[in-house]
């Protein structure tokens, strides 16, 4: 990154932004007056008490299409990734209700509503596929549920799950078939595997993500190819959006930046390159293209430089600076 964007991010009215800042970029502690300070107005936030309770919808209503914004799913995930953990207000409820569906093998479910004709009932049904489980365990993880037995069991799934080429499209519905070859992986649920493994402990440097790290710059290298699961890297994918729903060149980087083995490879770097090209004469950074779901957040819009995406990169560019 050229510019140093503390500067910028300290003068942001965001509380999630000046809170985390002081966290993870200038390594305060948490019962530091400023942190505890910047908690307090995080957690009144009129955006925050919102998003917390559209999050406690969950399982929400029924979800057709896994880059739908507005659903639970994606709310709970930006709870995470905006700093929240067990015990804070809200939070211990939408882990109860996420605990409450899982499956024999350890699968967290979500409600899902398939139409027969790519293999589901056409009716609403507690399912899960690999492009919805990993999120809730990434979720439950991020809250701090690492040693609950429940989430090690949908760990140990994860893991078993993985091909040599990465993951592939699969899940608890038989006759599912997603639209791609069914040797390749998918790159959408590879990359929301990796990014739940990223949060277990002794499985950063493992040969399990190892697979999945190759898997993902493999399709940087061969992006002029066909598209897997019609999911391809042009203009679009390289535009940055946030918050990380789908399938795109700042969530591909963020979650790729939390492994050591990739931070080392130089098609990340590439990628990362890329990102970092964007940062404004301000240090900060504008999105590209949005979530309307969004729009009220400062990462909803495309006319100014948002501080919680500009944190979001600083954050990568700390881990690969570490």
């Amino acid at each position: 990154m050229e510019r140093n964007p503390i500067p910028f991010l300290t003068n942001s009215y965001e509380p999630w932004v000046k809170y985390n800042t002081l966290l993870h970029l200038q390594d305060r502690k948490v019962d530091d007056p400023e942190v505890t300070e910047a908690k307090k107005e995080l957690l009144a936030h009129p955006l925050i008490l919102s998003l917390i309770q559209e999050a406690q919808k969950w399982p929400s209503y029924p979800l057709t299409r896994h880059n739908d914004a507005k659903h639970s799913i994606h709310k709970i995930a930006l709870l995470a990734d905006l700093g929240f953990k067990f015990g804070d207000p809200g939070i211990n409820e939408i882990i109860k209700a996420i605990l409450s569906h899982q499956s024999a093998d350890g699968a967290f479910l979500t409600e899902l509503l398939i139409p027969k004709v790519f293999g589901g009932s056409d009716k609403p049904e507690f399912s899960w596929m690999l492009c919805d489980m990993p999120s809730l365990l990434h979720a439950l993880l991020s809250f701090g549920l690492t040693e609950n037995r429940q989430v090690s069991l949908a760990v140990k799934l994860l893991k078993s799950l993985v091909r040599e080429n990465g993951w592939p499209c699969v899940s608890s519905i038989p006759k599912l078939r997603g639209p791609g070859k069914k040797e390749d992986h998918c790159p959408y649920a590879n990359l929301v595997s990796l990014k739940a493994l990223s949060k277990g402990a002794q499985l950063g440097n493992s040969d399990v993500c190892r697979k999945g790290i190759e898997a993902q710059l493999n399709h940087w290298t061969n992006r002029k190819g066909r598209k897997k699961y019609l999911f391809g890297i042009g203009t679009n994918f390289q535009k940055i959006k946030y918050p990380n729903i789908w399938y795109d060149i700042l969530h591909v980087v963020d979650v790729l930046s939390c492994f050591k083995y990739a931070r080392k490879d130089e098609r990340f770097n590439e990628m990362l390159a890329i990102v970092n090209s964007k940062q404004q004469e301000n240090s900060g950074f504008i999105p590209e293209s949005i979530w309307r779901a969004y729009k009220d957040w400062d990462f909803g819009q495309k006319k100014i430089p948002s501080p919680w995406m500009t944190y979001k990169i600083a954050l990568i560019n700390k881990r690969c600076n570490s």
